[in-house]
């Protein structure tokens, strides 16, 4: 059984990632967080016997992405608008021989790997699988192979907080059940910030985010 975590992940330059947060702690500071969300939850991954696929945004050369991040399975998304990336990205996998996997985006710096986990193993038993957000759109979706769709990925008004609400909506459409894994929240803004960096685990688990953090308290 070949199983995959499929993680999509962008250079982290001032003005092109976490812009929302970039409003409140100005786009450089922003990307430097970045950064170390992306370094916190790779480094966890890395831990464990969890394969690994980094699906990156083409825009910047996979030699740049090799630079920050070492010797890394890179293959570069492709796609119009994020649905198609992701369905892309999900194709690309099974064509590699793989037939289960799941898919996160790069700000979820305290997602454990017991979550990724849990997500890959209900696979064998349900046909998808997906991790509400709690902004409304959800941080994890997964699938096997053989009941991979393009259906929850079409007509999603994305970056809205109806995102979770309309892909469920599809699922039920194209005759799927997914497994609903625990709620979770993503950093987009200072408010998450500030709240993961509140639980008393974020020194332990997010390094990298945790001294960033206070790198930037220095200089504020």
């Amino acid at each position: 059984m070949n199983k995959a975590l499929l993680i999509f992940v962008k250079l982290p330059i001032a003005g092109k990632v976490k812009t929302r947060l970039g409003k409140d702690v100005g786009n450089t500071q922003a990307a430097l967080f970045y950064a170390a969300f992306v370094e916190d939850l790779l480094a966890r991954v890395d831990k464990s016997e969890i394969e690994t696929l980094i699906f990156f945004d083409p825009e910047e050369p996979a030699s740049e992405y090799n630079k920050w991040l070492g010797n890394r399975r890179l293959i570069p998304q492709r796609g119009k608008d994020l649905g198609k990336r992701m369905l892309n990205a999900f194709i690309d996998a099974f064509k590699l021989g793989y037939d289960k996997c799941v898919l996160i985006g790069s700000d979820l710096p305290d997602l454990s790997t017991s979550t990724i986990k849990k997500g890959l193993a209900v696979l064998g038993k349900y046909p998808a699988c997906i991790g509400p957000a709690k902004d409304g759109g959800y941080y994890l979706i997964g699938f096997q192979a053989e009941t991979l769709t393009e259906i929850p990925f079409t007509n999603i008004c994305w970056s809205t907080p109806h995102v979770f609400e309309q892909t469920m909506q599809k699922f039920k459409s194209a005759k799927l059940e997914p497994y609903v894994l625990p709620e979770h929240s993503d950093v987009d803004t200072l408010e998450d910030l500030i709240s993961l960096l509140q639980n008393k685990e974020c020194e332990k688990n997010c390094p990298n985010t945790f001294k960033t953090y206070q790198d930037y308290l220095k200089i504020t």
